[in-house]
């Protein structure tokens, strides 16, 4: 990327000077220039990001072609900072997304079932994340998946709402975290959150049925869609004839959850 390139040639030079300088007996010391030399060069390129957005041709993506699976189970594993989930994946592609170098991926074809697994580092990092800050990625429409996300202190837009989605695992820490339903078809959600915000969006034709542990974590949920039945369960009126269904299962501790 060339806002990379623009950095370590900065540090270069820089230091190639403080060198020199040390060399001709200007200054004494060349180390003791280090950590604010540091503390400069990341805050000039905290700077450089805020008004130098990459042009679409900058950005650097990855794919991971569908094949021959008729389902895919997709697992990312995210550290800190921003990424943004949703579908739109060219045709038979499984996965596209945000190249950055503090990115790895993997995948494998599991019979007819395609398991990836994509580990998304801090998004903040100079030269690490992707550019602009954002790890982006956008799942298939075409084949029914289960999907895995495990984050740690980050913030997450998920929208699933035209994925097929059977099965969703979202597992995170102190994060914020937005999250839309699929609309059509059958579909599973399991949370698991530590001091989190969660706020799950259920399409408007989509019955539901969630369960929450009342523990220390704010439920909201939107009792006019949903009515409550008992001590952390909801569902929808007409939840077991309903042919589009979403089923949510919520474990959080500190922290607030709103379904609507």
């Amino acid at each position: 990327m060339k806002r990379d390139n623009i950095f370590w040639g900065t540090v270069l030079i820089i230091v190639g000077i403080l060198f020199f300088l040390q060399t001709e007996g200007i200054i004494a010391n060349v180390f003791r220039y280090f950590w604010p030399l540091a503390l400069i060069l990341v805050g000039g390129w905290i700077i450089l990001n805020v008004y130098w957005q990459p042009a679409a041709s900058e950005v650097e993506t990855f794919s991971i072609p569908l094949g021959a699976a008729k389902s895919a189970r997709i697992k990312f594993a995210h550290g800190a900072g921003q990424i943004e989930i949703g579908g739109g994946a060219p045709i038979g592609t499984a996965l596209v997304g945000s190249a950055a170098a503090g990115m790895n991926k993997e995948s494998r074809l599991d019979g007819d079932r395609l398991e990836v697994k994509v580990e998304a580092g801090p998004s903040f990092v100079p030269f690490v994340g992707p550019s602009g800050g954002i790890w982006r990625f956008q799942l298939t429409q075409e084949v029914p998946l289960t999907l895995s996300v495990e984050s740690g202190a980050s913030s997450l837009n998920i929208d699933l709402k035209d994925v097929q989605a059977t099965r969703i695992e979202l597992k995170t820490g102190a994060s914020n975290s937005n999250l839309v339903m699929p609309a059509r078809g059958v579909s599973l959600l399991d949370v698991e959150a530590g001091a989190a915000a969660v706020n799950i969006r259920i399409p408007e034709a989509t019955a539901a049925r969630i369960r929450a542990e009342e523990g220390v974590a704010a439920i909201n949920v939107d009792t006019n869609r949903f009515p409550r039945l008992d001590s952390g369960f909801y569902q929808s009126p007409d939840f077991d004839s309903a042919v589009d269904r979403a089923e949510i299962n919520i474990e959080a501790g500190l922290g607030s959850v709103s379904v609507k």
